[in-house]
């Protein structure tokens, strides 16, 4: 599988990053995230909490990783 990202131009046109190597007719299919960009800001908070989630763990409460 491929990815790429594309860039909504309205309701029923995207502009793809990257051209597809695709017959004319040929159907392919896409995959929407459930989370919508909603705007960047939230964007930031949302990807500055998965890169310093684990940050507020300590070693030692990894309890779980000693099974």
């Amino acid at each position: 599988m491929t990815e790429i990202t594309a860039k909504i131009l309205d309701s029923t046109h995207l502009e793809l990053s990257q051209p597809l190597f695709f017959h004319q007719g040929n159907i392919i299919s896409i995959f929407i995230p459930d989370v919508v960009e909603k705007n960047v800001e939230e964007n930031l908070w949302i990807e500055a909490s998965k890169n310093h989630f684990l940050a507020a763990y300590d070693e030692g409460d990894a309890i779980y990783d000693k099974l």
